[in-house]
């Protein structure tokens, strides 16, 4: 028995214009966890879309158990035994666990005519089980975190994969950790680690680290072509990183040695902020040209003294002024008016209008300014809109496209142009690299220091320690909803992770 399950030979697919995948040949193999890795823009999507029945190739072809298969719509992929989980998820919100599981294969748990939910109820048990995730079936999809959705998602396919009976199904995991914290990564392997006992797992992810610890074999793909395959062990970020973008980085990515300090003027001044609850007073300044991180667990208060600030939330006393202007800010209109600009982690549900093109994303904020009487001056907005595609240097096919249709890097620089556009004077933004690939992140590292250096006045919360100690002039650390310590990070001796992490945990 050959030790491939999928073998793919020179597939090509092509869109009007664009060449998405050009001769790539790879295989997946049985009971092993394979990461598939490569920019926005690499084919990854496109390659997998063909691969569970949305995309038919142009040309090339794969085997399946060593013959010949055409997939030619996700249902006949799913009965030969394949299956993603997209990193946009699919549940259901208002229906529980259990219904999603076996949303539209009811008909299996009905005898005589009649549903039996009790039969549902132990099947869905059994399934969660396999997943190591321990919750009521009857719980709705909404009340859960987004770790346990992730898993519901893994169980749901799980599970429809081996109602067809296929031995060593194929799942696809797009992204899957994007939204997960630090231990819940850490059950996730061990539970894919449990499940390529009796199936193969095709693991996308931007996050280098996680895919070269936790994966058997590592494949790279880069502008639509297969560029190299490796043993997991034998790779180490500095090669991946240099063989994704076509050169490799230096230790220093994350800032510049000369980058300005900061003015003396004061930007912002928050004085006992405090949310009952959820963080206890807190102050702090701000100063013209500065990056201050916020650091912290989950929990540690951080994030919803930026929801406060950005009017998501209600604080529930202290003041905030904006150039020694006290700012009133109950409502996110509020805090526009003040002249602070929130940039949300969940970029595609909270920070765009992805079925809006990205001329209007980017002149959302300021279609006032673009208007005489009733009448928009659409020259106006569209010269504002081409302005800052150039200046955030998207890559999109036409200000017209629907942003839905940008790769995440893209999207990124969207939100930010939309903000940029509004002339604020402080940017509070929510981890700006997740979910973006290694090329992109050096692109929003760079662009956040340039806007620092012009004198936007900035409050960044990132992904990891190194993330924030590069990136920021000064951090102040939260634990359990308080203050714990100011850590000054000075361009000419930066502190080391190995120095912070006590006070974060």
């Amino acid at each position: 028995m050959s030790e491939n399950i999928l073998e793919l030979n020179n597939i090509v697919k092509t869109f009007p214009g664009v060449i998405a995948l050009k001769n790539v040949s790879m295989s997946v193999r049985r009971n092993e966890i394979l990461g598939l890795v490569g920019e926005n823009g690499a084919g990854k999507s496109t390659l997998m879309k063909i691969l569970i029945g949305l995309y038919q190739p142009d040309s090339g072809e794969f085997l399946l158990r060593g013959e010949p298969a055409m997939l030619k719509d996700p249902d006949s992929a799913m009965r030969a035994g394949i299956g993603m989980v997209f990193q946009e998820g699919c549940m259901i919100p208002n229906l529980t666990v259990m219904e999603n599981i076996f949303l539209s294969h009811e008909e299996n748990f009905r005898k005589y005519g009649l549903l039996s939910r009790s039969s549902m109820v132990r099947e869905a048990n059994k399934v969660l089980s396999a997943v190591k995730l321990h919750v009521d079936p009857n719980t709705l999809v909404a009340e859960l975190s987004a770790a346990d959705k992730q898993m519901v998602e893994i169980a749901r396919l799980l599970w429809l994969l081996r109602q067809y009976g296929q031995e060593n199904p194929i799942l696809i995991l797009d992204e899957p950790t994007t939204v997960l914290l630090r231990e819940e990564v850490q059950t996730l392997f061990e539970i894919l680690t449990e499940l390529k006992k009796s199936a193969s797992i095709v693991f996308i992810s931007h996050r280098l680290e996680e895919v070269i610890e936790n994966t058997d074999r590592i494949v790279i793909l880069k502008d639509g072509e297969f560029v190299k395959e490796m043993p997991s062990h034998e790779a180490d970020m500095a090669r991946v990183e240099g063989l994704l973008v076509g050169h490799g980085f230096s230790d220093d990515r994350y800032h510049e040695s000369d980058q300005n300090e900061p003015a003396d003027e004061i930007m912002l001044e928050v004085k006992d902020l405090v949310h009952e609850g959820q963080f206890a007073p807190i102050s702090f300044t701000l100063r013209r040209g500065e990056v201050l991180s916020l650091v912290g667990l989950i929990g540690s208060g951080k994030e919803e003294v930026c929801r406060c600030l950005s009017g998501l939330a209600p604080a529930d006393g202290g003041t905030v002024a904006v150039q020694g202007k006290r700012a009133f800010i109950r409502t996110p209109k509020d805090a526009i008016r003040a002249g602070i600009g929130y940039i949300p982690v969940d970029r595609r549900s909270d920070g765009l209008a992805l079925d809006l093109n990205v001329e209007e994303n980017i002149n959302l904020l300021v279609l006032k300014k673009y208007q005489t009487g009733p009448f928009s001056n659409l020259k106006s907005e569209h010269q504002n809109a081409k302005f800052w595609v150039k200046e955030n240097n998207i890559k999109t096919p036409s200000l017209r496209t629907r942003t839905a249709n940008l790769s995440g890097g893209n999207q990124q620089k969207v939100v930010l142009s939309k903000w940029l556009s509004s002339s604020v004077k402080v940017l509070i933004v929510d981890h700006p690299t997740r979910g973006i690939d290694v090329g992109a992140k050096d692109e929003i590292y760079r662009r956040l220091r340039s806007l620092s250096d012009e004198g936007m006045s900035i409050i960044v919360m990132c992904d990891t320690l190194e993330e924030d100690i590069g990136l920021s002039h000064r951090m102040i650390i939260m634990k359990d909803g308080a203050f714990v310590r100011e850590v000054p990070c000075p361009r000419s001796e930066k502190p080391r992770p190995v120095d912070i992490i006590g006070y974060v945990v």
